[in-house]
């Protein structure tokens, strides 16, 4: 074979094996829909769409935190308004307690009922969430925040704050309450929990010994305990409300971040497919043509021995 002959074959595969590269990347590319099927296809590109993606993977995760923040808060608010409905009635039962003209029989019939409302007021405050952790319990949230001691007293089993999840790289909203703090009120007594002034108030219609003195000024605090026993809670729905109010401004936040780099890592690594088909059809010409150069190249190589 002359050296130039040689040389033409060599050129020719050389030109063969880097069309038959292409085709095969084209392929590739218009399969997956992609532009970029590795980083060394677009080292720059590929880069920003990684960058990109964990951005998008850190936005889904704390778009999942405040979709079971939202659960945790809907179940913590629901609770504390069926609270409060609970001391509206107990506020309605002083009120008829506080009438002088009572019997023992009737104040015996508010207290039956003032006992149930005080049992619902424990199970409520010892509300779970759906994975069975205490809402109001602080950090303690596999310890029930309210049981009764031997002796029958309401009594704080919980501890420190509630727990926070991430909303976002900066920020943390808490699912839950302190119990303790959540249904404390200032009395003239001191400052007490809302459980033990409705027990407090049960023992003065239990107490048949008590006269018209202390049972009148008794009442008086029971009126004054349940007025802010339902003002307290409904400060607290106010602050669940406004959690609440937080977790949704930032979930349309991120959702709208996240479409934006959704469609950023989109224009960066997807295909124009159109254009793509009309390169494999420019390259497998340009294939055809450069095997049928071969050919030719390989015939003429033949005859150079003849």
């Amino acid at each position: 074979m002359r050296v130039g002959t040689f040389q033409s074959f060599q050129s020719q595969m050389s030109r063969m094996g880097s069309l038959q590269s292409t085709l095969a990347q084209l392929e590739a590319q218009i399969a997956s829909g992609k532009r970029i099927l590795d980083p060394s296809d677009d080292p720059l590109g590929s880069s920003r769409v990684a960058d990109l993606q964990r951005s998008i993977d850190n936005n889904q995760q704390f778009i999942r935190n405040m979709d079971a923040i939202t659960t945790q808060l809907s179940f913590a608010d629901s609770a504390v308004d069926a609270m409060s409905n609970q001391m509206v009635r107990a506020k309605e039962l002083a009120v008829q307690a506080a009438n002088g003209t009572l019997t023992d029989a009737d104040r015996k019939v508010i207290s039956t009922e003032l006992g149930q409302i005080i049992d619902q007021m424990l199970s409520l405050s010892n509300s779970r969430d759906a994975a069975g952790n205490y809402l109001f319990s602080g950090a303690s949230v596999g310890t029930a925040p309210f049981a009764r001691d031997a002796a029958g007293a309401i009594v704080w089993q919980g501890s420190g704050e509630a727990p926070k999840v991430p909303i976002s790289a900066d920020v943390a909203v808490s699912t839950g309450a302190n119990g303790l703090s959540m249904l404390s009120i200032e009395t003239s007594g001191g400052r007490q929990t809302i459980l033990a002034s409705l027990t407090e108030f049960k023992a003065l219609l239990d107490d048949p010994s008590a006269d018209a003195a202390t049972f009148t000024a008794g009442m008086d605090k029971a009126l004054r305990d349940t007025t802010a026993g339902i003002d307290r809670l409904a400060d607290q729905r106010a602050t669940f409300g406004s959690r609440m109010a937080q977790v949704e401004t930032e979930t349309g936040r991120l959702k709208t971040l996240e479409t934006t780099m959704t469609t950023a890592k989109s224009n960066l690594e997807s295909l124009d497919v159109a254009a793509a088909i009309v390169q494999l059809k420019s390259a497998m010409t340009l294939l055809d043509a450069s095997q049928q150069s071969f050919a030719q190249i390989k015939k003429l190589s033949l005859f150079s021995y003849l």
